[in-house]
């Protein structure tokens, strides 16, 4: 029973222990947003190298199916190709071309055949190296991948994942930055990770027809006088060191620091795919005297095989790349990229032999 007068108490914050109250949960989400985001950051690397060993198991898969091959366009120039591509216009440019326009021919193939794409919308490609960026097509096609297919684009590849969510939208330009000019309708079935030019083409290009770097880190062009239809006949067993030769990597630094930047600087941690399908994050250089796995060789150029010293690439980015490190410009060894012997060669945990003629 209420005494009459008596007072009705109310409790309630003060205006100090609400701003008390707000000072402790900022400070708490001070101290756990960095945690969630290296959590995050983690996370994105784990996918990164699980897209990577699944093509390194899947390529185990494909040379027991294909009589030891490795994946690689192998659709050859000449009249064979008629039978093996499904439109017209892309047997007549195999039919009529050399390796790298039968490679082109049958990259368009799959990607019209995976993607939903048709001669109106994803036309023929010339003058054109698929191989590096774009052999992968062909072992999606092996999988039965519907196009384009996220397990060869890094998580943190923004760009990449940005173009392959809507290559019609890319198509009109609507997802910028972005490249351009002739058959840039390629770029949303592109993948992060690099394949090394000696699974697809011969080791030395002095006297074989291969592929050596151009003037730039995005272009190449073919050297060697050989005959066509050399192209994507390279055999897994020719691999001699395969936990020391490496199959694909990432061009770029993305998991490590808070900036990207290209692989060939000497401080530069990455995934590589290794033949034997493990994938390692490997200091690009240079390596330990000693030969552990501290970094990778240099490499060589194949077209030059009898000199000692190793491809330079100029890294020269474009607007979608990241940029050079104070400057407009990069020169540096190859690295894993042009290994010295090709597939009998070794990238890293030894050192490479220099000898002419090896």
């Amino acid at each position: 029973m209420h005494r009459r007068g008596a007072v009705a108490l109310r409790f309630g914050f003060t205006l100090i222990e609400l701003l008390v109250v707000i000072a402790v949960i900022a400070l708490l989400i001070g101290i756990l947003l960095p945690a969630l985001g290296q959590a995050r950051k983690t996370g994105r690397l784990s996918i990164c190298l699980s897209n990577m060993k699944q093509t390194g198991v899947a390529t185990a898969s494909y040379a027991a199916d294909y009589f030891d091959r490795l994946w690689a366009f192998t659709v050859p120039p000449g009249p064979i190709s008629a039978s093996l591509l499904t439109y017209a216009d892309t047997r007549a440019q195999a039919l009529g071309g050399n390796d790298l326009e039968a490679a082109s021919a049958q990259a368009v193939d799959i990607v019209r055949r995976r993607g939903g794409r048709d001669e109106s919308n994803f036309p023929t490609i010339s003058s054109w190296i698929p191989n590096i960026l774009y052999s992968h097509l062909v072992l999606q096609d092996y999988l039965a991948q519907r196009l384009p297919e996220r397990m060869v684009v890094c998580p943190d590849d923004a760009n990449r994942l940005r173009w392959s969510s809507d290559p019609f939208a890319f198509d009109r330009g609507e997802l910028q930055p972005q490249p351009t000019g002739e058959g840039s309708q390629r770029w949303p079935y592109g993948s992060t990770y690099e394949t090394v030019y000696c699974a697809f083409s011969p080791d030395r290009s002095d006297n074989e027809r291969g592929v050596t770097q151009a003037g730039s880190h995005r272009f190449y062009y073919l050297t060697g006088n050989g005959p066509e239809g050399n192209f994507g006949r390279r055999r897994i067993s020719e691999v001699t060191f395969p936990a020391q030769k490496v199959h694909q990597y990432d061009s770029q630094v993305r998991h490590f620091g808070k900036a990207q930047f290209y692989y060939a600087y000497a401080d530069a941690r990455s995934p590589m795919l290794f033949f034997d399908a493990s994938v390692r994050i490997i200091l690009t250089g240079p390596p330990d005297p000693s030969g552990y796995d501290v970094g990778a060789n240099p490499g060589w150029d194949p077209s030059r095989p009898i000199t000692p010293f190793p491809m330079l690439i100029r890294y020269e980015p474009s607007n979608w790349e990241s940029p050079v490190r104070g400057g407009t410009e990069f020169i540096a060894p190859g690295y894993q990229k042009w290994t010295r012997m090709g597939l009998r060669g070794v990238d890293v945990g030894g050192r490479e032999n220099k000898l002419v003629g090896n």
